[in-house]
């Protein structure tokens, strides 16, 4: 059957879901306690640079479902639910026996990664072929559909000459063909900031990958810089981030307004005993109209972690058990070599409370973090969705920062924080 599809152009939403291998589950992290964001995601740093046009919902979910177990390990779960719908170790036709699933979740957009895990066992035509039907049943299903190419990899995984490598390009060249005879389908090349195109064997750029395959956080952050210029057409133009100074969580009138006493950062420069430093000097002065005329703090470091409070550390939630919480803020960050991590942490202090992150670094091994942007970037952190465990505990949340030594100091604004009960999940 050839799907139609009634509309080929830009969507009036922003809800966009993943579909495919570890190279889509890995923008997203989940364990007993905790789920985040990952600067190694592509996707991830996407959804950062759109500063709210773009919104991959992700919550936690300890649950077991067959046919999502990582790397095929029965009984193992993600950790989350939502719209990463990726699934390390899945091999197209896994993919393919997801989509009934997959069909139930609610988006305008959706970008499917597939046969990245079937080179070396399957034929090209097998692979494409798996490849077309996803697409097609996503399209019958009237979905805007964007086809990611098969990814290159480095030599340690695919031997330079080798036939992966053949059969990467001939799958790549026939997507394109199939995709310009489908309207709703597109293809985002990510191979184009991934690849060193100076390699006679196309591999990725250097530290862009810690193995060969995956991303790591300057790949996840070139490919995501790419995939947001290129989502800017399809998605709806930006809108202001920014909250009335009245809008203030009230139980009755107004129990979906923000949480944060100090949502404008009033004072917190002087406010030294609210913000807890370790292991190095750090100088955050108050922005009184910044830039884009919103308040906030000028935050400086030389090396070593920060963490700022961005709410008092004796704040206690006013929500019932059971509501869910969603945490935000605009950053920007200038252009500084040394910078290992800068993430938006919210933590529910109850017994059995989970914590959130928005943009958690990525472990290179023995404590050792993957470098963030050296160039200037700037956008917005948003934590995922936690549900609270009861009432009347302790809520924290702060900025997370980390910088390896340096003769000069590195800075960055922040803006716009939020605390925002939000709809459930289940409910979006």
């Amino acid at each position: 059957m050839t799907p139609t599809f009634p509309i080929n152009g830009p969507i009036n939403g922003r809800r966009i879901a993943l579909l495919g291998t570890s190279l889509v589950q890995q923008n997203h992290h989940a364990g007993e306690r905790h789920i985040w964001s990952s600067a190694r995601g592509w996707a991830t740093w996407a959804e950062v640079l759109l500063a709210g046009r773009l919104d991959i919902g992700v919550f936690h979910d300890p649950l077991v479902h067959p046919g999502w177990e990582p790397s095929g390990r029965i009984g193992v779960t993600r950790g989350f639910g939502g719209l990463n719908a990726g699934v390390s170790g899945q091999k197209a036709r896994d993919i393919a026996l997801r989509l009934d699933d997959v069909l139930k979740l609610d988006f305008d957009l959706i970008i499917v990664d597939a046969g990245t895990n079937d080179m070396m066992v399957e034929t090209k035509e097998v692979i494409q072929a798996t490849r077309e039907m996803i697409v097609d049943r996503l399209l019958c299903a009237g979905k805007l559909v964007i086809l990611l190419p098969i990814l290159a990899r480095g030599t340690q995984k695919w031997a330079a000459g080798g036939p992966e490598r053949a059969k990467a390009h001939w799958i790549n060249q026939k997507s394109l063909a199939f995709a310009a005879q489908r309207a709703g389908c597109h293809v985002f090349d990510w191979n184009e900031p991934w690849v060193d195109w100076s390699s006679a064997d196309g591999v990725p750029q250097a530290g862009f990958s810690d193995d060969g395959t995956h991303f790591s956080v300057p790949g996840g952050y070139a490919v995501g810089k790419a995939l947001a210029a290129y989502l800017a057409g399809f998605l709806s133009p930006p809108s202001a981030r920014r909250s009335a100074p009245d809008d203030r969580f009230d139980p009755v009138n107004n129990p979906l307004g923000n949480l944060l006493p100090n949502p404008s950062l009033g004072g917190i420069g002087s406010r030294r005993d609210e913000i807890s430093v370790s292991g190095s000097d750090v100088v955050v002065d108050r922005l009184a109209g910044s830039a884009d005329g919103q308040d906030g703090w000028q935050v400086s470091l030389s090396e070593g972690q920060a963490s700022i409070d961005i709410l008092d550390r004796d704040y206690r939630n006013p929500l019932p058990a059971g509501a869910w919480v969603q945490a935000s803020c605009l950053v920007d960050v200038d252009a500084r070599d040394g910078w290992r991590e800068i993430s938006l942490e919210l933590q529910d202090q109850a017994p059995e409370g989970l914590t959130a992150r928005a943009l958690a670094p990525f472990d290179l091994g023995e404590g050792t973090l993957a470098p963030y942007p050296g160039e200037a970037w700037k956008g917005l952190l948003r934590t995922p969705p936690i549900r609270l465990k009861t009432s009347m505990h302790g809520l924290r949340l702060g900025l997370c920062l980390q910088l390896a030594p340096s003769t000069s100091r590195a800075s960055m604004r922040i803006t716009a924080p939020v605390l925002r009960q939000v709809v459930p999940p289940s409910l979006f």
